[in-house]
């Protein structure tokens, strides 16, 4: 998936945050209840989702490393909390959502930072959409699988993919079988990537 450019996190940013973790499986934000605080994340990933009238639920983001949570409760006030929940074990920085909106009127450096990070959050989301439309699940999935991967495990559940990707839990399971028989992926307590280079070339691929 193509990757739009942030400029860096200013460091007296990142030196107002203070250290929170989070384990797998719990909530950053309680849905329903208003919020004062926003998040980057250090390490871990939690998955954003909407859960629909009708029983079913969209995913609409993974957030990972060098990710924020909340940020756009810094320039706007958000109709409702989205549903969250913790995949990876979060370790990240909390901020006072007061403190860096008097920030981004002082300081142009922070406000810059957020106005680009937001931007490129945009764009990424855009260009996602654009290759969920016209390009194939074997590509989708190669993609992802290199960006939500840690340290070569893969461990995310296909029923997680197939609500973010929006195809059936078969499919996912089908082209993650035929990854394994190419000998691209291991499973083993979850998945390993086996063949780098392959899977690489895979989400490359222009089809």
């Amino acid at each position: 998936m193509k990757q739009f450019i942030t400029c860096e996190i200013p460091n007296h940013l990142l030196k107002m945050g203070q250290e929170k973790r989070f384990p797998k499986g719990s909530n950053i934000f309680k849905v329903g209840e208003s919020f004062s605080r926003c998040y980057y994340i250090c390490s871990g990933a939690v998955k954003i989702y909407i859960d629909h009238e009708n029983g079913r639920r969209s995913i609409l983001d993974f957030a990972g490393r060098e990710d924020w949570l909340g940020e756009l409760s810094i320039f706007c006030n958000e109709d409702f909390t989205k549903e969250n929940k913790v995949v990876d074990d979060i370790c990240c920085l909390e901020f006072d959502l007061e403190v860096i909106r008097d920030m981004c009127k002082k300081d142009a450096e922070v406000s810059f930072y957020f106005a680009s990070y937001i931007s490129s959050k945009l764009m990424t989301r855009s260009s996602r959409l654009s290759e969920y439309l016209n390009y194939s699940l074997e590509k989708r999935l190669a993609s992802f699988i290199l960006t939500h991967h840690k340290g070569g495990l893969y461990g995310i559940s296909h029923t997680d993919v197939s609500e973010y990707m929006n195809v059936s839990y078969r499919h996912i399971l089908f082209v993650m079988k035929k990854f394994c028989d190419e000998g691209i992926m291991k499973k083993e307590k979850g998945y390993f990537i086996a063949d780098y280079k392959r899977l690489q070339e895979i989400a490359e691929r222009s089809e």
